[in-house]
């Protein structure tokens, strides 16, 4: 997939913000993108700023398209994460019987549902917005952080997929507000990012109650750790990346809370396949554009 920023005068064509964008909070529904601090005034100024999802080579087409609002910016270094709310959605995966379908049928879901404590209540633009953006696989990550009280015994250990580069030197992701796991990052300052193999998905699933938890033993963690390079914190021994990195801003902004890092210190250590997430409506239009995926077991189809 290919995302585009379009809207600025001195690109017309769209600018290429396919590895620059994250989604920074569910309600209301936010999308972040990095850019140059110098580019400010021309995002200001934009006209109809809109998000546009292609896929990335064969025919090119035009998959879904988010416009913006611009909301507010935070300052990263050098670049700057610049804030948009949603006025409108278009999804392009479906036919719009079939999509208009399935968003009634989520609309019932939600009339329906018992609201739970740090349920995130969204509206139905928001959540036509999140399978927008979920066209474009979105990485998972297992994120260390060490409790600063305890840090050899105590800390968390929790997947997360809100979240992307400004820029070389900067990083931002996003965390539940009512999660327990958000203020202790904002204690920590500091955190580990390990890349999720394929082969390792169910981590992901394994450890996600873990974001309602406070802290938890590193000696419970259900599989084998190792010390990071920087932070000397546990990170998973089958990562293919770790890169540690220091909160420098906290930005609450409704559901989510915005984190702004600085890089401080990235390792490779292995090569393969990252687990990404992808939306359903997104993958029915690859198995038409595909039927050979069709015959794959489903955790043997590409996710990216």
């Amino acid at each position: 997939m290919r995302v585009e920023l379009h809207g600025l005068r001195t690109h017309s064509r769209g600018l290429d913000v396919t590895a620059r964008h994250m989604i920074a909070c569910a309600s209301p529904f936010t999308i972040g993108v990095g850019l140059d601090a110098a580019s400010s005034m021309e995002v200001a100024g934009a006209a109809n700023p809109s998000l546009k999802f292609f896929e990335n080579g064969g025919g090119e087409h035009l998959l879904a398209e988010i416009d913006l609002a611009l909301s507010t910016s935070v300052p990263a270094g050098a670049q700057e994460l610049f804030l948009f709310e949603i006025r409108a959605v278009r999804n392009y995966c479906l036919p719009k019987p079939r999509l208009w379908a399935h968003y009634l049928f989520l609309a019932y879901l939600r009339a329906r549902a018992t609201k739970k404590p740090g349920e995130i209540p969204m509206v139905a633009r928001g959540v036509h917005a999140g399978i927008a953006c979920f066209v474009c696989p979105r990485p998972v990550v297992l994120v260390s952080v060490a409790d600063p009280d305890q840090p050899e015994s105590f800390g968390n250990l929790f997947p997360m997929n809100l979240m992307g580069p400004i820029g070389e030197e900067s990083f931002a992701f996003s965390l539940n507000s009512t999660r327990q796991a958000s203020p202790l990052v904002q204690r920590s300052r500091c955190v580990a990012l390990s890349d999720l193999p394929f082969e390792q998905s169910d981590r992901a699933r394994e450890l996600r109650g873990n974001h309602k938890r406070a802290s938890i033993r590193w000696q419970d963690v259900p599989f084998p750790t190792r010390r990071s390079a920087a932070f000397g914190v546990p990170v998973p021994v089958f990562a293919l990346r770790v890169r540690e990195m220091e909160v420098e801003s906290v930005r609450p902004l409704g559901s989510h809370t915005v984190f702004v890092a600085r890089f401080v210190h990235e390792e490779r250590w292995s090569d393969g396949a990252q687990f990404h997430m992808i939306h359903g409506i997104y993958q029915s239009w690859r198995l038409r554009q595909r039927p050979d995926l069709a015959a794959l077991p489903t955790d043997l189809r590409p996710a990216c």
